[in-house]
């Protein structure tokens, strides 16, 4: 079972596309953690930019993070900022943690 969940909607106007899993990726680049994202019948491991790009999300859809290990909440709201901006994020900007 997770340490942490949360239940988002995805506000990004373009959906679940390349920047936005790129902020993904790399906001969780230095936490200890295994991070999930769930999107119907699919889940996708967080760290990898080819499982989040075949969840096929879009702008509206119900998603759910989980993550297990020491830094789990970091890495959730790390996540959660990123899917609950309506603006696609800059890849490039350093983590906020």
């Amino acid at each position: 079972m997770p340490d942490v969940t949360r239940d988002v909607i995805l506000k990004i106007e373009n959906g679940l596309h390349l920047r936005p899993i790129s902020a993904i990726v790399g906001s969780l680049g230095d936490l200890t953690c295994d991070v999930r994202i769930r999107f119907g019948d699919r889940t996708a491991d967080a760290r990898s930019a080819s499982d989040l790009m075949l969840l096929a999300a879009t702008c509206g859809s119900p998603l759910t993070v989980s993550a297990d290990g020491p830094d789990a909440a970091a890495a959730v709201a790390a996540v959660v900022r990123v899917l609950e901006s309506r603006e696609s994020p800059d890849a490039s900007e350093p983590n906020q943690d």
